[in-house]
């Protein structure tokens, strides 16, 4: 089986190398980019053909909502994992725009890699403690 092609996109270069060192310790992921900017993002998940993006909500300029809204215009096959610090707030604008999975920077390692595989093999995950909530369960969202 194939690695799973990952695009990562923060607009902090720190987040991303701490992201990517971890990923590569997974043989079954293989990050073939980086994007600091929504702009970059589309730009390069249209040159690279990711699997999966792993997109940051929050990010200046282009933020990961809209980029996620044009990127699944442009390319509706590549799935995305919001992968952020911003909880209930963000969730139904990032699941209206498209977002495959919705988890927080501060899950462990093992469900970050998880998560990317669910949302690669056409699941959805979310972190736990934003479906406590009725209205925040993703399946009653979509």
């Amino acid at each position: 089986m194939p690695a799973i092609r990952v695009l990562l996109v923060d607009d902090y270069q720190a987040v991303l190398d701490g992201l990517q060192r971890m990923l590569e310790l997974d043989e079954t992921i293989d990050v073939i980019g980086t994007a600091r900017s929504g702009e970059e993002a589309i730009s390069k998940a249209t040159t690279l053909s990711p699997d999966v993006v792993t997109m940051d909500i929050q990010m200046r300029g282009l933020d990961g909502i809209n980029t996620t809204r044009q990127l699944k215009e442009k390319l509706p096959h590549v799935n995305v994992l919001a992968l952020t610090m911003y909880g209930e707030t963000m969730v139904r604008d990032a699941i209206d725009a498209g977002v495959s999975g919705y988890i927080l920077k501060d899950s462990d390692y093992d469900r970050i890699i998880q998560a990317i595989h669910q949302v690669s093999s056409g699941g959805h995950p979310i972190t736990p403690s934003l479906t406590r909530q009725p209205a925040m369960n993703y399946t009653t969202i979509r």
